[in-house]
Formats: C-alpha cells, structure tokens, sequence
C-alpha cells in the first residue's frame, strides 16, 4: 500500500521562497504539519498516502517520490519549444502569498500533469498501473481522463470505501495532459472566498478558469519548463466530493 507522495525541492533561494508561501498558506488548515519550515506533512485522520512536501540538500531537481519506485524527475524531460508558456501569466510567489494568506481553509488536492509530447502512453499507463495497485484509484465520473488517488485505510484498499463520513486530503490526481508541453504542479486550496472576491484578487489576466471548474488557477512565477499551479477554489460546503462518495459511487476502480 502507498504510504506516502513526496514532493521533493532543492533548497536554494527560489524553493525556499515557494515554500514559505506553503507553510503561509496552510497555516489555518488543521490536519497540515510543519516540520522546521523544512517538511510539510499533509493528511486527514489516519490515511494513506500522506501528502509531503519537502526540501532537500541533495536533490538536484524536482523530484516525485511515488513510493517504493524510482524517483520521477519533474525536470530531466524538457521540450525544446515552450512558446505555450508565454500565453500564461505568472505571478510573483509572495504577491500571491500575501493576497490569500489567511483565507486558505482545506487542501483538495495535489496533483501533476504529465505532458503527452514528454511521456509516452506506455510510461503514463505504467505509473497509473503502480498507483492503481498500491492505492484507491478512482477514473472520474463525467468520462475526463483526470483519475483519482483517494486516501484510505488498509482495509478499504484490500476492499472497499464504505465509510463517507470522514473528509478524505488531499486527493492526487495524475493527468496525462495533452494540453501542454511542460510538466506542471497542481495545488487545489478552497477558500472562505466567493468567485467574486477571488476575482477582485486576482482580476482578468491573472489566472485562468476552466469549464465547469469551482476554481481560479493561478500561475505561479516558478520556472520556465515547470507550471506550477494553485488552483484557487471558492467557499463551499462538505458535500460528496470532499468525502470522496462521488468518486467511488460514480466514478470506477481502477
């Protein structure tokens, strides 16, 4: 069973920076821990896997520990032609800080998203095959290929998810993206902030939302050949997707 996903960041200047907006970010949320502002542990009651976000001094690149296999280098695969970059406005790591610090109440979920032109289908499939033997995969409901790692116990993962009840973070998701030529980071936060509010923060060009999607994605000034996004979520109440019950009623196993 998977125990946990590690994001896994060098400690320089740059990855410091992103990680202070982390820990500002997270701190009202209740079931985050931060470790040294070094380690930033993730997970509601007694789940697996566990969320991490953590610096290193050895690590050279930004890597995805995805539990007993290799490490995937976020960036050993770049594409020569990033002209798609240009079209997304990236915005200043502490500006974003400072306009929702306090404001973040739960993490949705993490994710990343594997570019079709930098990863063959039998490499996407591979991976999703190891998460799908090792944890609760879930394909998504209205047919998007966007599956779902739910965190769960070791009894469910033997079996099934019974119990909606409990809130079940963050979820992973693990998109093979067709539609970009750059890996990308997702973070999905909800907020005690209406879409208008958001849009008062954040206003035209900055950010970008998706059909059908209860969010803003904002674009992070990270680096060229890496997206790091935070998907920045309006107030909602407890419903069906936080307990994971749409997913699993609606959705299939993978």
């Amino acid at each position: 069973m998977l125990e946990k996903i590690e994001y896994i960041f060098q400690k320089n200047s740059k990855n410091i920076e992103f990680f202070n907006l982390l820990i500002n970010l997270f701190k009202d949320v209740k079931y985050v821990t931060n470790i040294n502002n070094e380690e930033i542990h993730i997970i509601t009651s007694n789940l697996k896997p566990k969320t991490i976000f953590r610096l290193d001094d050895i690590t050279s690149n930004i890597q995805l520990n995805i539990g007993d296999i290799k490490y995937l280098n976020l960036l050993s695969r770049q594409n020569k032609d990033n002209k798609e970059v240009c079209n997304k406005k990236r915005l200043n790591i502490n500006d974003v800080s400072l306009k929702l610090l306090g404001h973040v109440k739960r993490i949705d979920h993490t994710g990343i998203n594997l570019p079709t032109t930098l990863f063959n289908e039998l490499e996407y499939k591979n991976l999703l095959h190891y998460f799908s033997f090792k944890s609760n995969v879930y394909s998504y409901p209205t047919g998007e290929p966007w599956p779902f790692l739910l965190p769960v116990t070791e009894y469910e993962h033997k079996n099934e998810i019974t119990n909606f009840k409990i809130l079940r973070e963050p979820r992973f998701e693990f998109i093979y993206d067709k539609y970009t030529n750059i890996i990308g980071i997702q973070i999905d936060i909800e907020t005690d902030l209406s879409k208008n509010e958001i849009e008062n923060l954040f206003p035209k060009e900055q950010g970008v939302y998706y059909e059908g999607c209860p969010f803003k994605a904002i674009y992070l000034d990270y680096d060229k050949n890496l997206d790091i996004r935070l998907d920045v979520r309006y107030q909602s109440t407890y419903s069906d997707w936080e307990s994971g019950e749409w997913l699993v009623c609606k959705g299939k196993r993978m």
